[in-house]
Formats: structure tokens, C-alpha cells, sequence
């Protein structure tokens, strides 16, 4: 039975190229493209995931799921673009993706039905005990939102990242410095309150407890109501390290709805660097999340846990500062 090393043996190229060619990814070149279609159409290969599965005892599929108590969703700007980079990569490595729902049978009885041969948990909550049931059982998992036993983790450095945002800002001469946290179930929001508290403490500010507000999603309602906050204070900050770019858009519709000017007024800096981040008035300052680079490890991990490769517990991606105009000195 011919299969897909079959075919890439005879082209001469990796089998990552000839599942680039049969999913009709562009970045192939048309030549290398034209050699291995007419390979395919003169040995009759047909890409089936079943007769694959007869051969490897593998089904070849991978099963995406996240948790629904988050209410975060998969159009969320940076889960989108990971998981982007995680398909291509996964199909690249001559994979199928399936989505899995735990609507109705729940995580672990979906992802054995579908006889998926891995699992990418796209987000991760513990309160979500059908996760955890998935996460303790044999199904290979990555994630890439939670700490959980012994499950590989591939995520930006948040701490440094964090750290960075506020030496920012202490460069500028802010020392009533915000942060509007994420939800502290996630890991990205303990992380982040962290990188916060250990810039202040290298500056030598004191930490005033009252600046610290945790959202409840990461959404830009929440962004708003907690800025609201901020703003009714006495003595208001001058500047707003918040947990997320959708957030920090909220934070700047109440500081412009208070009659301030974001910038000029009160600085916010964002994490992510999504795509609106550039196009906002003013352009946000932003921690840049390297997203595609944690969605294709996520697979290369994934892929190394099906074969019983040899992989790291926890893989941490570096962030960069993005200064644009949301940040300006304090006067």
C-alpha cells in the first residue's frame, strides 16, 4: 500500500512537503508541486486517514479542544492565530484536525470515539472537571493556557514580557503604575501579575494593593468596568499595564469617555500585539506574542508525545515590547 513516505521518497522531498501539496498550501513551489501531483496520479495514492490508520495502527488525527467555562472562544485574536500555526504545522506533518466538543459526552468520551491519536487543548480550565478527566487519561494532550501534572506546556515568557511593559514605564517616570490582571485561574494571568510585582519591586516602588484589579474575562467589557474602577480612584494611576490587548481596549474607551487623553494623560500598555493593536488612536504599546511559533511547537511536541519521543515539560517562547503611542513620559 502506497503511502504518503512513498510518495515523498519518489519526489525526493520531506512528508511535510507532500502534505503541503495534497492540503494545497501555497509556500510550495509550483515545480516541486507539478512532480509530486504526477507522482500521486501514477501510483494511484489516495489519502485516506483509514487505510493509514490499518497500516500504523494510527488514526492520523488530532483533536482540537478548549474549555467552554472560559467563554473565551477560537475567534479570540491570539488563540486564532495559535491555532492557525498549530494546524499547518499538524497538517504539515501529515495529520487530519478534527474539533472536539464536550457538549454532550463530554472531552474524554469524544476524543475516544473519534480514536484521535493526540490532543491540543487550546484553553484550559481546572474548575472544568471533563477536562481534567482528559488530561489523566492515555490520550497524548499539549496545552498551551494551563500547569497541569506532568502535560507538556508551550507559552510565551509572560513574566519577562510583563517585565518589560513595566520597565517601560518606569523609564518613562510612572510610579502610580495599574494592572488590570487576568483571571488568576489562567497561568498567562498569575504570570503576568508576577512579571508586574517583580518590575515595581526592581524599581523600588511600593506595591499598592488598590492598583490591582482582576478582570473576569478577557474581553474589553471587562477593560472598561475595571478602568471605571481605576479612574473613580482619589488619587488615580498614571499609567495601566493591562493583561491583554482586547482589555486594554476597553481601558481606553473609559479613559476617553472620562474626557482624558490616552498617552498624553494616563499611559496603557497591552499584551498580545493582535492585529488591531497597530490601528487603534492612539497605536497601542504592546507585549508581542509570538504566536505562530507557539502553535507550531505545540505540534512538534504533540507529534514527538505520539511517538514516545523524548520532549520538555515546558517550552517558553519569547516575548518583545512593541512601543507605539499609548506610552508617553510623565510630567
Amino acid at each position: 500500500m502506497v503511502d504518503i513516505r512513498d510518495i515523498a521518497r519518489l519526489a525526493g522531498v520531506s512528508t511535510a512537503t507532500v502534505s503541503k501539496v495534497l492540503n494545497n498550501y501555497s509556500e510550495v513551489s509550483d515545480a516541486t508541486k507539478a512532480r509530486i501531483l504526477k507522482i500521486v496520479e501514477e501510483v494511484g495514492y489516495i489519502p485516506n486517514s483509514s487505510a493509514r490508520a490499518l497500516s500504523t495502527k494510527r488514526t492520523w488525527l488530532i483533536g482540537i479542544v478548549y474549555s467552554e467555562h472560559l467563554d473565551i472562544g477560537l475567534e479570540h485574536n491570539y488563540f486564532s492565530g495559535v491555532l492557525e500555526a498549530f494546524k499547518r504545522e499538524a497538517e504539515g506533518l501529515g495529520y487530519d484536525v478534527v474539533f472536539i466538543s464536550g457538549r454532550d459526552i463530554g472531552y474524554l468520551k469524544r476524543c475516544q470515539v473519534r480514536n484521535v491519536d493526540g490532543v491540543f487543548v487550546v484553553t484550559a480550565d481546572l474548575m472544568d472537571t471533563g477536562l481534567t478527566e482528559l488530561f489523566d487519561s492515555d490520550i497524548k494532550c499539549v496545552t498551551t493556557d494551563v500547569l497541569y501534572k506532568s502535560i507538556p506546556l508551550v507559552y510565551s515568557d509572560n513574566v519577562q514580557g510583563s517585565l518589560h511593559a513595566i520597565r517601560h514605564l518606569v523609564e518613562l517616570g510612572h510610579r502610580r503604575i495599574a494592572h488590570i490582571a487576568g483571571p488568576l485561574t489562567s497561568i498567562a494571568g498569575q504570570e503576568r501579575l508576577k512579571g508586574y510585582r517583580n518590575g515595581l519591586k526592581e524599581a523600588g516602588i511600593e506595591i499598592d494593593e488598590t492598583l490591582i484589579i482582576e478582570a473576569p474575562e478577557y474581553d474589553s467589557k471587562s477593560g472598561y468596568s475595571c478602568m471605571k474602577t481605576l479612574l473613580d480612584m482619589p488619587n488615580p494611576p498614571t499609567a495601566v499595564f493591562v493583561m491583554c490587548d482586547l482589555t486594554a481596549m476597553g481601558v481606553m474607551h473609559a479613559i476617553n469617555e472620562k474626557g482624558l487623553k490616552v498617552g498624553d494623560d494616563i499611559s496603557v500598555i497591552g499584551f498580545d500585539d493582535i492585529e488591531l493593536a497597530s490601528h487603534t488612536h492612539p497605536a497601542l504599546t504592546t507585549v508581542k506574542q509570538d504566536r505562530k511559533a507557539i502553535g507550531k511547537t505545540l505540534a512538534q511536541i504533540l507529534h514527538k508525545r505520539i511517538n514516545n519521543e523524548k520532549i520538555e515539560r515546558k517550552t517558553l517562547i519569547e516575548t518583545k515590547l512593541i512601543v507605539r503611542e499609548t506610552t508617553k513620559p510623565f510630567e
